[in-house]
């Protein structure tokens, strides 16, 4: 049991919180060989169901704005109102009755973990190292807030009478119950950094290699039971002082296929610009 750090050990907090803190705001191409090396890795420890497609896209954009469909369902008239109502509810039906792997993801990896190293201190100690490594994403929050409505860009909302149009407004909210964001895990990914390398933790090595490797090669990820969506990390992101991100007259974040978040001191500017035309995504 570990009740106690040396001076040396505390001293050493701040650089795992660091190292960490720097991959969540990494914009470090993701490569796709190792990235869906790592989703196959996860869904192995998530499910029993088969490993489905991995699709790749260069931002979260092409997830919000739907255009994600035309490649599930290439052949898909959205045209016609009765065969777009049934793309609509198989779409709908993928996202929630075969979704919410997002759980799955923490209740079979990330617990599992914090729970085996947190037996091994005492409590009040594993309690102010969790709450000192712990951060938020400064990214998450702000991309997500940018991507607000994009599905009325999309042909399929477009072609869609009004009572199919709200049906394809709550898309989005499906698909982020399956996003499992590493940006989000890395202030866990930190905690456990610290303590299996300085301070000898046990820890069941096979499930902290899955979630050290998705966490470090991997952008934003939606896993669901029939199809997996992978995205590009942003090529460009600025911070301000606060490493909050924030720049003046241009994008603040930035991602290959030109999907842009405009942000001051954390929040996402009224000037925020989108552009509306996105590439089409690698499949496996």
């Amino acid at each position: 049991m570990i009740s106690e750090l040396t001076a040396q050990k505390k001293a050493l907090i701040a650089d795992y919180r660091m190292k960490w803190y720097s991959m969540a705001i990494s914009t470090q191409p993701v490569d796709k060989i190792r990235a869906f090396s790592a989703i196959e890795a996860v869904y192995q420890k998530i499910s029993n169901a088969e490993i489905p497609d991995i699709y790749y896209f260069d931002s979260p954009r092409s997830l919000a704005n739907l255009s994600f469909i035309t490649h599930i369902h290439p052949a898909a008239n959205l045209f016609n109102q009765r065969k777009l109502n049934n793309i609509i509810r198989k779409v709908k039906n993928q996202l929630i009755k075969h979704g919410f792997f997002r759980d799955s993801f923490r209740r079979h990896i990330v617990y599992p973990l914090i729970e085996l190293v947190g037996q091994q201190f005492d409590i009040e100690l594993w309690n102010s190292l969790h709450k000192q490594f712990s951060f938020s994403s400064p990214l998450n929050s702000v991309i997500r807030l940018s991507l607000r409505d994009s599905e009325k860009l999309s042909l399929i909302w477009k072609s869609g009478k009004p009572n199919h149009q709200r049906q394809i407004e709550q898309f989005w909210f499906y698909l982020t119950t399956g996003l499992v964001s590493p940006d989000t895990e890395c202030s866990i990914c930190g905690l456990l950094d610290f303590c299996t390398s300085e301070l000898g933790c046990f820890i069941e090595e096979d499930l902290w290699h899955t979630l050290r490797t998705y966490v470090s090669e991997c952008g934003w990820t939606f896993l669901f039971q029939d199809f997996c969506f992978t995205c590009q990390r942003p090529h460009k992101v600025l911070l301000d002082e606060q490493n909050q991100p924030h720049a003046e007259n241009e994008a603040a974040i930035e991602f290959l296929d030109g999907f842009s978040v405009f942000a001051k001191n954390g929040m996402l500017a009224l000037d925020c610009h989108q552009s509306n035309t996105s590439p089409a995504p690698d499949g496996t």
